[in-house]
C-alpha cells in the first residue's frame, strides 16, 4: 500500500505523465516515419517521371522514322510519291498534336482550381475584419 504521507493520486499523476511522454514520443516517431516514407515516395516519383520522359522522347523520335518507312513502302501507291506520303503523315501528326493541345487546354481550364478556395476564404476573412472595424469605429 501507499504511505500515509503521499497524496492519494500521486501514482496516477506519475502514470499519466509517463503516458503523456510515451504518447509524445510515439507521435514523434510516427511523424518521422511518415516523413521518411514521403521522401522515399517522392524520390521514386522523380525516377518514374524521368523514365517516362525518356520513353516519350524515344517514342517521339521513333514516330517520324516509322512514318518515313511507311512512306517508302507506299511510294507510288495510289499515285502518290514518297514526298506526298511524308507530307500526309507529317500533317496528320501535326493536326493530332494541335487537337491534343486544344483539348488539353479545355480540360485544364475546366478542372484547374489553383487557389480559388483559398482566395475565397481570404476574401471572406477580409469582409469579416472590415465589418468588425466598422462596428468598433
Amino acid at each position: 500500500m501507499s504511505s500515509p504521507d503521499r497524496p492519494l493520486l500521486a501514482d496516477l499523476k506519475a502514470e499519466l505523465s509517463g503516458l503523456k511522454a510515451d504518447l509524445g514520443e510515439m507521435l514523434q516517431l510516427r511523424w518521422e516515419l511518415a516523413r521518411l516514407e514521403i521522401q522515399a515516395d517522392l524520390a521514386n516519383i522523380k525516377r518514374l517521371v524521368f523514365m517516362w520522359g525518356a520513353a516519350a522522347v524515344t517514342a517521339l523520335t521513333a514516330l517520324p522514322l516509322l512514318a518515313t518507312c511507311v512512306a517508302d513502302a507506299l511510294d507510288g501507291r495510289l499515285g502518290i510519291a514518297r514526298r506526298g506520303w511524308l507530307l500526309i503523315f507529317g500533317l496528320t501528326l501535326l493536326c493530332t498534336a494541335a487537337i491534343c493541345v486544344y483539348f488539353g487546354r479545355l480540360w485544364i481550364r475546366r478542372r484547374f482550381v489553383g487557389l480559388k478556395q483559398s482566395l475565397e476564404e481570404l476574401r471572406e476573412d477580409l469582409e469579416w475584419v472590415k465589418e468588425g472595424m466598422r462596428d468598433k469605429g
